[in-house]
């Protein structure tokens, strides 16, 4: 039985349903307050601990992986709720730590290799906003910059800054002949070790950068920013002000700037310069103009494929444009803009833009998940002399690389039942509230209730072991979460009855599904009808057939999508036949639901 309401707290373990696509035999999660942690599969085999928010995390798997969920609230004292979560978010970063490091190393062999064959090149992030303004007056923004710094440090100093990034370049050659240090120790963060190729380019970075300020000669490229149209963002008044108190505070931001002793503070003054200019540009020419913060890998999608997904251009240009609306209006609430508000926007305005061009000239939208960020890079050549110690030092990078390699092979490596997103689950909770992966029994039962053994029987089965925390831990409450479709049929259903039912049971009639290119070819949904569901299964496995017969043929035309789909379909319909359902189909786009 739990505490009174005003001494508990709570921690939240998640089951997701199963559905074809990634995570097909269900998944869980641990829920802790706004984040939620779960363990997954990374390349090339890594089983790993991810944090996201908790609100992405049931759109991604509730919305658009359209999967059910069951919440099991565990009622635990405010003091374990903290443990636990502490302990995860210490995983999370020495795990980003140590993948982090490797992949320094990698970037370190690859620079030993360009510069033992060429002259060595550094690839260095927001320099690919700016170029040179040729014959052209200094922006009147970067003189306010200039004055300011000159009126703060003097009239020599960006000067000196310039010679001294210079030389820590030229010093490059130093640390070819430095030993590489050892790694640190297994389970800690590494600190202040991130390479040669980090080193080269944080100082070429500030080369750049204070090269920059110094001369007062930088441009905007033109293929590196986003302008909306004046009726998609409208600069009015209010607007105009918000967006020039911020301006003014990213000036004083830079001018603290120039003096930080940070390794990487070149990339925050190139992007703070290209920030300045879009800035200029847009209170000079009344429409929105920001940088475009798509990353250069951006996944493109035709206009075709995301129709044959299920998505609309207009609908979604639609969501954003209420969205972009929201923080304007947000802006003017604030007294003083913050930098992540203005990366809100910058984001927003680019994903608009983004479907704006593709509604208007047909291109291909690029899309990307999560926060984007001002990363456009140039890449710049080094004037390095090829060392003698290059050979010694690239085999030293190589041993430290096959050794911390063959450190996160051994202790992240997946495996479907003895290291799996359950298993790794419960032993991060047992370290948490006993300090023991193999588990606490006294110290598991005074935190969660009760006590379940990590790695033990056929808990690594997500479903079971669910069951097994419903049984064993304190639970106070639970709650069934529907997917996405089920909620929209159930609204139907109880407005119009059994013809909802009728309509909605099939991909062919359905008003809430539309056939999805991601999803395999089936006919009927199964997860609602169990009675029905070995019938409706025999449908859909001929249904699969069928399309593996269309789709041999087709297969040179649409490069064996029609063959895969009906191969998927075969291969999920199987397991309709025994009562048992997987998949549920799922959205392309789906938009969130505002916060309450």
């Amino acid at each position: 039985m739990g505490r009174a309401a005003d001494e508990s707290s709570y921690v939240d373990f998640l089951y997701v349903d199963a559905n074809e696509g990634s995570a097909s035999g269900g998944h869980v999660a641990l829920r802790i307050g706004d984040r939620t942690y779960h363990f997954g599969y990374h390349e090339p085999g890594h089983l790993r601990l991810d944090r996201d928010a908790s609100a992405r995390f049931e759109h991604v798997y509730g919305t658009l992986e359209n999967r059910n969920l069951k919440v099991l609230r565990i009622d635990v004292t405010p003091e374990t709720r903290d443990r636990v979560r502490g302990a995860f978010n210490e995983r999370y970063l020495i795990e980003r730590s140590e993948f982090g490091r490797l992949d320094d190393f990698h970037r370190d062999l690859a620079f030993a290799q360009t510069w033992f064959s060429d002259v060595p090149r550094v690839e260095i992030r927001g320099a690919g906003y700016l170029r040179v303004r040729p014959g052209r007056p200094a922006s009147a923004a970067l003189r306010r910059l200039q004055e300011a710094i000159v009126k703060r440090y003097g009239p020599g100093f960006l000067a000196r800054q310039h010679e001294t990034a210079k030389v820590e370049v030229a010093r490059l050659p130093e640390m070819v002949r430095q030993p590489v240090p050892a790694l640190a120790p297994a389970g800690a963060i590494s600190e202040g070790t991130r390479g040669l190729a980090a080193h080269a380019e944080n100082a070429k970075s500030r080369v750049e950068a204070f090269g920059w300020l110094m001369r007062g000669d930088a441009a905007l490229r033109r293929t590196a920013t986003a302008h909306l149209r004046s009726e998609a963002f409208p600069l009015d008044g209010p607007t105009r002000e918000a967006l020039s108190s911020f301006a003014r505070h990213l000036e004083a931001d830079l001018v603290d700037a120039v003096a930080s002793p940070r390794p990487d503070v070149g990339y925050a003054l190139l992007v703070g310069i290209a920030r300045l200019l879009v800035l200029e540009e847009t209170l000079e020419t009344g429409h929105l103009v920001v940088l475009d913060v798509f990353p250069e890998d951006a996944a493109r999608l035709s206009i075709a494929s995301i129709e044959s997904q299920g998505g609309d251009l207009e609908v979604m240009a639609g969501e954003l444009a209420v969205e972009l609306e929201k923080v304007r209006l947000a802006l003017l609430r604030k007294r003083e803009l913050r930098e992540s508000d203005y990366a809100e926007l910058e984001g927003l305005a680019c994903r608009s833009r983004e479907l704006e061009r593709a509604g208007t000239e047909g291109t291909d939208v690029r899309a990307a998940v999560g926060r984007l960020l001002p990363l456009r890079p140039a890449t710049f050549r080094l004037d390095l002399a090829p060392s003698e110690a290059l050979g010694s030092y690239a085999t030293s990078v190589r041993d430290r690389t096959q050794e911390l390699e063959a450190r996160l092979d051994a202790s992240h490596r997946y495996n479907l039942i003895a290291h799996n997103c359950v298993s790794e689950l419960f032993v991060q909770l047992s370290r948490a509230v006993g300090g023991e992966p193999t588990g606490d029994v006294r110290a598991s039962i005074e935190s969660l209730g009760g006590f379940i053994e990590p790695e033990s029987g056929l808990d690594f089965i997500p479903f079971l072991a669910a069951d097994e925390v419903e049984a064993s831990y304190r639970v106070a409450r639970i709650d069934h979460v529907s997917s996405h479709r089920r909620r929209l049929v159930e609204v139907l259903e109880a407005r119009e009855g059994l013809p909802a039912t009728l309509r909605e049971s099939n991909v062919l009639t359905s008003t809430v599904y539309e056939r999805n290119d991601a999803d395999s070819a089936f006919l009927f949904f199964t997860d609602d009808k169990l009675g029905l569901r070995p019938v409706l299964g025999a449908a859909n496995l001929f249904y699969g057939l069928a399309a593996v017969a269309a789709g041999i043929p087709l297969a040179p035309f649409d490069e064996g999508a029609s063959l895969s789909a009906g191969l998927r379909g075969v291969l999920w319909s199987v397991p309709e036949l025994v009562f048992i359902n997987v998949r549920k189909g799922s959205y392309f786009h789906v938009p969130r639901a505002p916060a309450s």
